[in-house]
C-alpha cells in the first residue's frame, strides 16, 4: 500500500464526513489520534488479557494509523518518505547501545 495515496484517501473521507455534520475535527486532528491510542490500548488490554476478539485491537490501531495520515496530508507531509527514513533511524538505533544516537 502507498502510504501518500492512503494518506490522499483518509484525507478526502474526513473532509466529506465532516462535511456531512460529522464530528472530525480536522483542525485537532492529532488531539483525535491521541484519544484512539487511547482505545487502542484499552482495546489491547481487553484482548491479551480479558480474552476479547482481536478485531476490535485492531480496528483502534487502524484508527491511529488513518489520524496520522490525514494529519500528513493536511499539512503536506510525504509520508512514505517520513517513514521510510525513520525506519532507517530506529535500524540505527537498534544496531546501538542505549536509545537516542
Amino acid at each position: 500500500m502507498n502510504l501518500n495515496e492512503a494518506a490522499e484517501n483518509a484525507y478526502k473521507s474526513a473532509l466529506q464526513r465532516q462535511h456531512n455534520g460529522a464530528d472530525v475535527k480536522i483542525a485537532e486532528i492529532l488531539k483525535h489520534c491521541a484519544g484512539e491510542v487511547i482505545e487502542a490500548q484499552e482495546a489491547f488490554i481487553m484482548w491479551k488479557y480479558e480474552a476479547h476478539e482481536e478485531s476490535k485491537y485492531a480496528e483502534e490501531l487502524a484508527d491511529v494509523i488513518i489520524c496520522a495520515l490525514i494529519a500528513a496530508k493536511r499539512d503536506g507531509i510525504d509520508i512514505e518518505r517520513a517513514v521510510s527514513l525513520k525506519m532507517q533511524i530506529n535500524a540505527q538505533r537498534a544496531a546501538m547501545q542505549g536509545d537516542k544516537l
